[in-house]
């Protein structure tokens, strides 16, 4: 799947830091997520689109699995069995993903939400 980004998203470029980890983002940054019954994550998008997340205790910014590209996280949604975000794309439309607490693996990416 490729979802697309849009050209002024690409051009810009800000450094953040989540847990100790250091990585680049386009102009909205990163988001820090307190999950309720999951560990607290960040998630970013690159200057060049791809999605990352990142812990405290994963060792740096690991790219979303599925190789999505994005313009921004849009939102987040969480209930006792999974967690899933959601992040909009160039064209307005959300894509999502969402990770089973009980295997601990995200689905890849969707749309519709």
């Amino acid at each position: 799947m490729t979802l697309a980004v849009s050209p002024a998203s690409a051009a810009a470029s800000v450094s953040g830091t989540c847990f100790g980890y250091t990585g680049n983002f386009n102009e909205w940054g990163f988001t820090k997520i307190d999950w309720k019954y999951g560990p607290d994550e960040c998630f970013g998008v690159a200057p060049s689109g791809s999605i990352w997340h990142t812990w405290s205790g994963a060792g740096g910014w690991k790219e979303m699995p599925g190789n999505g590209t994005a313009v921004e996280l849009y939102g987040w949604d969480e209930d006792s069995s999974q967690k899933t975000v959601y992040f909009l794309v160039e064209s307005h439309n959300l894509w999502c993903n969402t990770d089973n607490y009980s295997t601990n693996v995200w689905s890849g990416w969707y749309f519709p939400c």
